[in-house]
């Protein structure tokens, strides 16, 4: 299975840190979503937006352990939905993401997030929370 990811798990390093595999990946955009930070967190959630465009990037042939560790990881706030997404190469790609639960919508701000301020600010913290999931692996 494809996963669309739009948020910390983008960094390839996380995604190590939550699955401890390695995925082939491309850089895609999901059309139909947009991107904001949960209140109060330094990750983001999608909702549906007409018109809106999520940059993010595809895992190739996730693993269905890979996919259980995933759901685990990001918890009740999230639901794993099909989508479509388009790759660099405009390749049309079946995928999975993970799109905030619509009776969470209100734990959204309405602030973009931004991937390279969350590698700057929040990243290296972020990752020991991970290496905590990962002795639960």
């Amino acid at each position: 299975m494809n996963i669309f990811a739009y948020g910390t798990l983008l960094i390839p390093c996380v995604m190590y840190a939550v699955t401890a595999r390695e995925f082939r990946f491309k850089n895609a955009i999901l059309k139909g979503y947009a991107r904001f930070t949960v209140k109060g967190e330094s990750y983001p959630g999608i909702i549906p937006v007409a018109d809106a465009v999520t940059k993010g990037i595809v895992y190739f042939d996730v693993d269905k352990l890979s996919l259980e560790r995933l759901d685990d990881f990001e918890g009740n706030l999230y639901q794993r939905k099909p989508v479509r997404v388009e790759t660099e190469e405009r390749e049309i790609r079946d995928a999975k993401t993970y799109v905030i639960k619509p009776e969470y919508r209100g734990c959204l701000s309405w602030e973009r997030w931004d991937v390279r301020k969350f590698i700057q600010k929040d990243l290296e913290a972020f990752l020991e929370t991970c290496s905590g999931f990962q002795k639960n692996l």
